[in-house]
């Protein structure tokens, strides 16, 4: 796989997402974390978890990628509980998790972080989304239903309310794959590339995510929220 990574703070006052890339005898784990906005210490709930489910993983090498990729992802949410419990205050984070081996991807998240495929000049999203946006489509503008971005499901330390587990999906060469915050939800969550965006998402010439992290600082949105993309590419 060739694995490309790119943060941008947004016009937050600090980073509350956190990321990492490891690399296996038999494939490739990414990890984002988005840390929950408005409460105790997104970041370090973020980059707990990411460190939590990536040791876990690396632990446990015989044990099949979707069981290997859950129980990785309820380590990393005792460790946020166990963080939070001795901060004494309430906090969380999101997480998705993707493991290409063999030319299968698995996938585990909790969340609003995106995972898309880019294949054959098509976007498409393959996560689920436990945000409230998800509930609110078809009623009326989500920009006029406050609680749209609250999250339905995120790792506290409490038992998990969705999960989104899928089997291993079968990849194709030339397939690219994106791990997106939700930061970048004004540029990619509509799945609906126009001709700039399609261009960009095609050009294999220079990597991608930090296009599509410097196509975000473009759009010159006041709100901006922190940014993390990580792209991986089919060869």
């Amino acid at each position: 796989m060739d694995v490309h990574a790119a943060q941008w703070i947004g016009k937050r006052e600090r980073m509350e997402d956190a990321y990492a890339v490891s690399h296996f005898p038999d494939g490739t784990l990414a990890v984002v974390c988005d840390g929950m906005g408005g409460h105790c210490n997104g970041d370090a709930a973020a980059r707990t978890a990411v460190d939590a489910f990536c040791a876990a993983f690396a632990r446990l090498p015989e044990m099949p990628a979707e069981r290997r990729l859950r129980v990785a992802l309820d380590e990393a949410n005792e460790a946020v509980g166990a963080l939070f419990l001795e901060k004494g205050c309430f906090g969380g984070t999101t997480l998705l998790g993707v493991y290409v081996s063999h030319g299968v991807l698995y996938h585990v998240s909790v969340g609003d972080c995106a995972l898309f495929l880019w294949r054959g000049g098509a976007l498409r999203r393959l996560n689920e989304d436990h945000s409230m946006r998800t509930l609110y489509r078809g009623v009326g503008p989500e920009c006029a239903m406050p609680e749209s971005h609250c999250l339905r499901s995120a790792l506290t330390g409490e038992p998990l309310a969705l999960v989104d587990a899928p089997a291993g999906f079968p990849l194709l060469p030339h397939d690219r794959i994106i791990l997106a915050s939700d930061g970048t939800e004004e540029l990619l969550f509509e799945c609906h590339p126009g001709a700039e965006l399609s261009a960009l998402l095609s050009n294999r010439a220079t990597p991608l995510a930090p296009a599509l992290v410097q196509a975000c600082e473009r759009l010159d949105n006041e709100f901006a929220d922190n940014v993390t993309v990580l792209t991986l590419d089919a060869v």
